[in-house]
């Protein structure tokens, strides 16, 4: 690492599963960062492949004093994943990559500043750039002067405006992912902070780059695992007593009729269809 770069109070944390052949991309727009976070945090979730060895050829590689590997017994999926990697962390934020997508080279330095001149934000999220498999990263110029939109509670339980790499948030807060869900388990923790009373913010910035097809086979593209996630998330919180059944009977309901707009619509539709209304990502 270069040591003239200036260091942000960052934790990196990057779950990682069969992702020999994407890790590395992830890691260098890491390291590649103007400012860089003080630490890279890399959970393996029990893969089967050869990510572990490709991670211990990565943390000699940039640095063993840096990067730290943490070796799960058994896979439990990205919220554990992440949730571990968050516990062993020691830095005041900490911000969540995805092991197959990669960040904007200010990414930290743009988000970190502005989270450290805004104590009460809890977590702040921002755009990114769905980009098709297989097509280079591209250069997008960044402005220094962007909007910070304050999200509402009733904004925020509508749907998800963010995809998870372009999360930071402050490491003492005491929610966590839900490790019970591999789908919508994201959606759940902004829902908890929203309702805890915490201030969350969307950075009209796009600081990330997401190599998912909207609607492709996989987590991210399994639209209609997502929904069901929604409603688990929604019974739960009236479970918790943060939800009045009332809305949660209504949250439910719309979510439900998603369903029914993507079987109308089709996958490819209701793509464009989520990106008018979410207005956070846009996809090349």
């Amino acid at each position: 690492m270069n040591l003239k770069t200036p260091t942000a109070s960052v934790s990196v944390v990057i779950p990682c599963f069969r992702c020999a052949k994407t890790i590395e991309r992830a890691v260098v727009s890491v390291v590649q960062q103007t400012m860089k976070p003080a630490e890279l945090i890399l959970v393996d979730d029990n893969s089967d492949d050869d990510t572990l060895v490709v991670l211990q050829l990565l943390r000699k590689r940039f640095g063993a004093d840096w990067i730290k590997i943490i070796c799960l017994k058994q896979n439990g999926g990205a919220s554990i994943a992440r949730n571990i990697g968050w516990e062993q962390s020691t830095q005041d934020y900490i911000a969540f990559l995805d092991a197959d997508d990669a960040w904007h080279s200010q990414k930290v330095e743009i988000q970190y500043t502005w989270m450290r001149d805004h104590q009460d934000v809890a977590l702040s999220g921002h755009k990114c750039v769905m980009i098709s498999l297989g097509m280079q990263v591209p250069f997008i110029s960044t402005e220094r002067h962007f909007r910070a939109r304050y999200l509402s509670q009733r904004r925020l339980l509508i749907s998800n405006p963010f995809v998870t790499p372009s999360f930071m948030l402050k490491r003492n807060l005491q929610y966590r992912f839900n490790p019970s869900s591999r789908y919508a388990e994201d959606f759940y923790l902004l829902l908890q902070l929203a309702l805890g009373g915490n201030s969350i913010v969307l950075l009209d910035v796009e600081l990330a780059y997401v190599f998912k097809q909207f609607g492709a086979s996989g987590i991210s593209g399994n639209i209609f695992k997502m929904r069901c996630g929604d409603l688990k998330n929604y019974w739960r919180l009236w479970q918790l007593g943060q939800l009045n059944f009332a809305v949660m009977s209504m949250l439910i309901t719309y979510s439900s009729v998603k369903f029914i707009v993507l079987l109308l619509l089709g996958p490819k539709l209701y793509k464009n269809l989520n990106q008018w209304l979410n207005k956070s990502h846009r996809q090349i």
